[in-house]
């Protein structure tokens, strides 16, 4: 196992790494539904959530708000959405930590939230600025459900490994 403190090293490096897969993974998920629904992945979310307990707020906070950039360039070309959603995500899992890492049911629910809330204040602040006009019926239905459907079956399947890469042993 990796020591604690080499965490920092290569955690920047993961969540990019992540980040790419998730646009990757929301990608094929829309296509595999012909775009009828719109299902985003969130490794990245999850890895943020699994390392939480074993890296800094000033760290995890810096790092998100320098991969919300990047999304935010890499996606939808206007710098603030993804970077506020993310670092807010964040400070939040930090806010819950003792209550979400009790053990692995509370971490699958506590990702639900923080998948909710990601998707929440990302659409909220595209409403406010006018970037996007969404009806919360279509959202919840087309984007909502789908994106933690599959959320649900990425932490079944990685949440064991990257608690493990994010171990503090």
């Amino acid at each position: 196992m990796i020591r604690k403190e080499n965490v920092k090293y290569y955690a920047p490096v993961v969540f990019f790494l992540l980040m790419l897969i998730d646009g990757q993974l929301t990608q094929a998920a829309i296509n595999l539904t012909d775009n009828f629904y719109f299902a985003n992945a969130h490794l990245m979310l999850l890895a943020f959530l699994m390392a939480v307990p074993n890296l800094s707020k000033r760290y995890l906070l810096i790092t998100t708000l320098v991969l919300g950039m990047v999304c935010d360039s890499y996606y939808i070309g206007i710098i603030g959405i993804y970077t506020v959603a993310l670092a807010a995500t964040v400070m939040m899992m930090y806010r819950f930590q003792r209550v979400v890492h009790t053990n692995l049911l509370t971490a699958f629910f506590g990702m639900i939230i923080f998948v909710t809330t990601y998707e929440l204040i990302a659409v909220g602040l595209q409403i406010v600025f006018h970037l996007s006009n969404v009806a919360p019926l279509l959202f919840i239905t087309k984007v909502l459900g789908p994106t933690l459907l599959f959320n649900m079956l990425i932490f079944v399947i990685f949440s064991y490994p990257l608690k493990r890469l994010f171990a503090n042993e």
